[in-house]
């Protein structure tokens, strides 16, 4: 038997309108499934940079918070003798001997400038398009914060060198270092160190101090760190994202230069929480500026307000940070980037110890 084929007769008019119809529901069906990935994708690519910038910038200044006054077994509250041999010595390292381990600017809407970086004076939270509503703060941190905490090798005379278990200390020349034990402690400026042997020697001749000795002599349990200081403050880096807005950072001063830290922060907010009565339980909280006593500071609270950086929502998504009240406040128009408050409440260890 014979089959013969039927010969092709295209497509009528009316199948092709029902193949480009269905075509296109489903090109428009892939095209929503891609926008919501993408939208997906930005949202959470913009939580985990808020996430992770919000962790390190948390805990770089809650690192230096927990070394703040530290001193060796010095206790702030048995008022030590420190004595400041350096010759011309920066305020802070008297302020250091009085017990003042910090310093700070509260709610700075002014320019003031650390290490030729000027200080943000806060974002625009009622979305008017000025910013500096309520200003930023800035804390300053003093403390061993560059450096090891050394043991010295053995009792040191007055006139010997101060000689540290180990190299690779981080100690330099011209450095402002501390030696300490619990009876009080020396403030002198190094004029040498130089390594062998596995320990390192420390010089601190008149040249850059008041005296070639120590003020007295110390003991084989001696401690020797760095002194230094740290401020944290928040600044413009002169930067913007791919919808023109400007970025800001965390800076840290070390008294000479700023360095950025983590960028997308927008807000640093501090309270100081004081033990007024000395019974050890927090009864209230100061700005920086209102500390009378800093020897009731039991504690810093720090609180950061941080942004994606670029644009990671539909719309203007509102926040809230509560340094500067409870409501809501609805970013301006065109700004979606995403926000969110990180606070610590940080223990002065040196002072509740």
């Amino acid at each position: 038997m014979r089959y013969e084929l039927k010969r092709q007769a295209g497509l009528t008019l009316v199948e092709l309108m029902v193949a480009t119809t269905l075509s296109l529901v489903l090109l428009a069906g892939v095209l929503l499934v891609f926008t919501a990935n993408k939208a997906t994708y930005q949202m959470q690519n913009g939580l985990g940079t808020l996430q992770e910038n919000g962790r390190y910038a948390m805990r770089q200044i809650a690192a230096d918070l927990q070394l703040a006054g530290f001193g060796g077994c010095l206790s702030p509250h048995l008022d030590p003798r420190v004595v400041i041999l350096a010759n011309s010595p920066p305020p802070y390292l008297a302020n250091f001997t009085t017990g003042e381990f910090f310093d700070g600017r509260n709610d700075e809407t002014a320019t003031h400038t650390y290490g030729g970086r000027a200080m943000y004076n806060g974002p625009d939270y009622d979305a008017d398009g000025t910013d500096g509503d309520n200003g930023t703060d800035s804390i300053e941190i003093r403390g061993p914060l560059r450096s090891d905490v050394r043991f010295v090798t053995g009792e040191i005379l007055t006139t010997s060198t101060v000689d540290v278990i180990g190299t690779g200390s981080g100690f330099a020349t011209d450095e402002y270092l501390m030696i300490a034990d619990c009876a009080g402690a020396d403030i002198f400026r190094a004029t040498s160190v130089a390594e062998s042997g596995g320990e390192t020697q420390i010089g601190h001749a008149a040249t850059s101090n008041s005296q070639a000795g120590l003020s007295r002599r110390y003991g084989a349990d001696s401690v020797v760190m760095e002194f230094a200081t740290h401020t944290y403050f928040i600044g413009d880096t002169g930067r913007t994202n791919s919808y023109n807005q400007p970025i800001t950072a965390l800076y840290r001063f070390d008294g000479t230069n700023s360095q950025e830290l983590v960028d997308g922060v927008e807000d640093l907010q501090i309270q100081f929480a004081l033990d007024t009565d000395g019974n050890g339980v927090v009864d209230n909280y100061q700005d920086p500026g209102g500390v009378t006593d800093w020897s009731e500071v039991m504690a810093v609270r720090v609180s950061l307000l941080l942004n994606s950086v670029e644009g990671a929502s539909a719309t203007e998504a509102p926040f809230t940070f509560f340094p500067n009240g409870t409501g809501q406040v609805t970013p301006a128009s065109g700004d979606l980037r995403l926000r969110q408050e990180f606070t610590a409440l940080v223990s002065v260890r040196n002072s509740v110890l």
